[in-house]
């Protein structure tokens, strides 16, 4: 049974930890699960108080004080500002942690994805680093450059919504792939990626909750794999990745300014955008599906999000057509990542016009300096 590090951080009250305790040890779990709860400046007491409950039930929580965050930052080598404070890239610690200690799959989650009772979270999770011919019965999208995820969930409004950070230049129903049985030459290629789908608020960017404002009640049973050259969003709210694909998750780092505006609530997509990347050169695969999560959106100023996001969403539309034709030769995970950065260091200065002009072209360089580091600290917890 492969060792799984469930990573969090929160600033909340952990009303969401309970669920995955008892769906953990109801499903027999137990033995092989980490959680990992990474709590920032803002975070209650409450949050280290249930999880040392959780610990004396004889669960295994990982739940650093930020005294010791600091020190295993600094053990590390890293810049003392490298992972911020108060944002959502301290989960950056988890991963590290999760690296550290030989996870074989690591979840990433946020604090408003509940875990739903009738389903086994960590047994769908399980297919990731497995076959995608013996992961259950799942469907193919293949012959189109994009799938929809949101194309699974059930809208209360009947309108198309599409996920966070899907490109708008491709965003046409009619272009989606049809799903298809996996065909056998794909049968006993590895999954790299799990991507669990979410009910209730769906991770859909802040413009389309101020035009749509979807509901979602159900998601399709149906489990999807993307062919080689079919991408997808990924986050990090329910996603699964196996253990040699880490070194290609870093958090990228937000809260850069571009033409006035702080650039913010896109360092999930652009991480999840450089590990498909990594993986689609390495003829890995990505699933999406299950497990489903009920995502519990705390209040937001959609307005703010919207401010915070829009750098995010045009940067996003110039970069993927470069990333989706960049071709790599390593024969790894982290050696990929690190020919990917130098990559996109070598094409920050080549990207002009809106944005790019104001603050785009040093976020991309920054972005490639960051990766760099990250591999730094990945190479130092592997040892000699």
């Amino acid at each position: 049974m492969p060792t799984f590090d469930i990573v969090v951080t929160t600033i909340f009250e952990p009303a969401w930890l309970d669920g995955y305790l008892e769906n953990i040890r109801a499903h027999g779990h137990m033995e092989v699960v980490t959680i990992r709860i990474i709590c920032d400046r803002k975070s209650p007491g409450s949050v280290y108080d249930a999880a040392q409950r959780a610990i004396e039930q004889g669960f295994s929580i990982d739940c650093p004080t930020l005294e010791e965050q600091e020190r295993y930052l600094k053990d590390l080598n890293l810049p003392r500002d490298f992972i911020p404070w108060n944002t959502d890239n301290r989960r950056n610690i988890g991963y590290l942690r999760a690296w550290e200690h030989d996870a074989d799959v690591l979840i990433s989650i946020d604090d408003d994805n509940y875990c739903r009772p009738d389903s086994d979270f960590i047994g769908a999770h399980r297919v990731v680093g497995g076959q995608a011919g013996t992961a259950g019965k799942s469907q193919c999208a293949s012959g189109a450059p994009w799938f929809n995820m949101c194309s699974l969930l059930n809208d209360d409004s009947g309108s198309t919504i599409w996920a966070r950070g899907f490109p708008y230049r491709d965003r046409d129903p009619a272009a989606d792939p049809a799903l298809q049985p996996l065909p056998s030459e794909l049968v006993t290629s590895r999954l790299a990626v799990n991507a669990g789908l979410w009910v209730d608020d769906p991770d859909v960017d802040a413009v389309t909750r101020l035009a749509q404002r979807p509901y979602v009640d159900t998601a399709e049973p149906t489990n999807v794999v993307l062919a080689p050259g079919t991408w997808s969003p990924i986050n990090t709210q329910n996603t699964a990745l196996h253990r040699e694909a880490i070194p290609t998750y870093y958090y990228v780092r937000m809260g850069f300014p571009v033409k006035g505006m702080l650039l913010d609530r896109f360092g999930d997509i652009w991480s999840g955008y450089f590990l498909q990347c990594c993986a689609q050169n390495l003829g890995e695969l990505v699933r999406v599906g299950a497990p489903v999560a009920d995502h519990r959106r705390t209040t937001h100023n959609l307005f703010k999000d919207l401010y915070q996001e829009l750098a995010g969403i045009v940067l996003t539309e110039d970069l993927l057509p470069w990333l989706r034709e960049l071709r790599l030769s390593a024969t790894t995970y982290a050696e990929a990542y690190a020919e990917l950065a130098d990559a996109i260091a070598g094409q920050a200065d080549k990207f002009t016009g809106f944005l790019w002009d104001e603050g785009g072209r040093e976020f991309l360089s920054a972005t490639a300096t960051h990766m760099r580091t990250w591999l730094d600290a990945i190479r130092t917890l592997s040892g000699p």
